[in-house]
């Protein structure tokens, strides 16, 4: 039997994808909180790229930088798709706007615009 997945992750997910990055960041950090095991690192990894996306619509390039690649670092340890989260397509997603970011920030550029990856749930979940 799959374990059932928790609602807030749903939430999350829905409001990264709306651009609600603040919101996403509390709400994964409810259930981080609590997690002890294997997936603590998985959720703070989320929370981390959704950090550095509000720290990018900020304007401070350095500051999305920094977290894109701890949280990329923390994701990258697991499966493609890991509690119904297709992780696969966001790490590429996020390390192309990594890419991006560091180049404008190396030619001194305040602002860039980016193609925000959206995290795609598996209908299984």
């Amino acid at each position: 039997m799959e374990a059932q997945c928790d609602p807030r992750l749903l939430k999350g997910v829905e409001q990264f994808n709306q651009g609600l990055y603040f919101e996403c960041h509390e709400t994964l950090e409810e259930i981080w909180l609590e997690e002890h095991g294997e997936d603590r690192a998985f959720y703070q990894g989320l929370i981390q790229v959704a950090a550095g996306y509000l720290k990018w619509e900020q304007g401070v390039l350095i500051g999305a930088i920094k977290l894109w690649r701890s949280g990329l670092e923390k994701l990258e340890g697991y499966p493609q798709i890991h509690l119904g989260v297709n992780l696969a397509t966001f790490i590429l997603g996020v390390r192309r706007n990594l890419a991006g970011v560091e180049a404008a920030y190396a030619r001194g550029e305040a602002a860039v615009e980016l193609e925000v990856p959206v995290l795609r749930l598996n209908s299984h979940v």
